[in-house]
């Protein structure tokens, strides 16, 4: 029995190529989710590729909004049937995961493809995917803007601290992606990300890779 594929895709967006798979990363806070939202909404045939979790789903989610929603068993099973590109299990004993049966059947029926990932699930997507991915990673103006954005959002000092403890490894990794944006303005950067994944998607030459 074939996997199943999570995102409903539809045949009128498919490409007369290989589908190509857009990662975004960079540090807690920078806007990932805010700049995604905005983009998506004006491009066209780009599907968002949500992670699948086992959490419980919150007031005003739904299945594939924001993720892929999993009992533990439907996961772990799936972990040992080798159906997660990357997975991990966080303090709350939640599992996380990015299916891989869905990332391949869109780059084989070209379908374009995004997602957000961290610096380690992006280097293990660009070692499966090395001929059909494009990474940009999204960085804040400075570290000071970082740090007031996360605490002007959360309470919770400790939390902070661990996330801004992790700025300083991911973005030692900024230089080996395709892309670098600076999410100094909200829309500019918007605009730039939405450029550079329109042009991608138009030409080959614009990633090294492809």
């Amino acid at each position: 029995m074939a996997p199943e594929i999570f995102i409903p895709f539809r045949t009128e967006d498919k490409q007369d190529r290989p589908g190509y798979f857009f990662i975004l990363s960079g540090p807690s806070g920078v806007g990932k989710n805010t700049l995604l939202g905005i983009v998506l909404q004006g491009l066209k045939g780009v599907y968002y590729m949500p992670s699948a979790t086992t959490r419980p789903m919150r007031t005003g989610e739904s299945q594939l909004n924001p993720y892929v929603f999993l009992q533990i068993e439907e996961f772990e099973a799936m972990i040992q049937s080798g159906q997660f590109l990357e997975w991990k299990k966080i303090h709350t004993n939640d599992y996380y995961g990015t299916h891989l049966p869905s990332i391949q059947y869109a780059i084989a029926q070209g379908y374009d493809i995004i997602t957000d990932m961290d610096v380690l699930g992006c280097a293990d997507a660009v070692k499966a995917f090395p001929d059909h991915i494009c990474t940009i990673f999204i960085t804040p103006p400075s570290i000071d803007e970082l740090s007031q954005r996360l605490y002007g959002r959360d309470s919770d000092v400790s939390n902070i601290q661990t996330r801004l403890s992790r700025v300083e490894l991911e973005m030692k990794h900024k230089d080996q992606y395709d892309f670098v944006v600076v999410n100094d303005d909200l829309q500019d950067s918007a605009k730039r990300l939405r450029e550079i994944i329109e042009q991608v998607r138009s030409s080959k030459e614009f990633c090294s890779r492809f």
